[in-house]
């Protein structure tokens, strides 16, 4: 069982809607930590949530430190890491289609 570690001055406490936001706007696809970053930015103030770029990050480095994303290089350099979904295998689906 996965569990949330505690907040400290540079891990805000879990914030579910947030999360929620987070999680919804990533994917399979590797994609640059800043991308999702903005994603979530716009997908926040759509839905009236008040998250500072910050806010958003940390909870970012917080869900890939237990787990729910796979990242490529350092998390906290938002322009040359990559991150997506955790358990995410679009090789599977190319490797099914090669041998149909």
């Amino acid at each position: 069982m996965l569990t949330t570690p505690p907040p400290t001055p540079d891990r805000p406490a879990a914030n579910p809607q947030l999360d929620a936001i987070i999680l919804g706007c990533a994917d399979g696809e590797w994609r640059k930590v800043a991308m999702l970053i903005a994603r979530t930015t716009d997908a926040a103030r759509a839905a009236a949530i008040d998250a500072p770029t910050q806010t958003i990050a940390e909870r970012i480095y917080t869900l890939a430190a237990v787990g729910r994303f796979e990242v490529k290089g350092n998390v906290r350099r938002w322009r040359t890491s990559e991150i997506r979904l955790a358990g995410s295998d679009n090789g599977a689906a190319a490797t099914a289609g090669e041998s149909a």
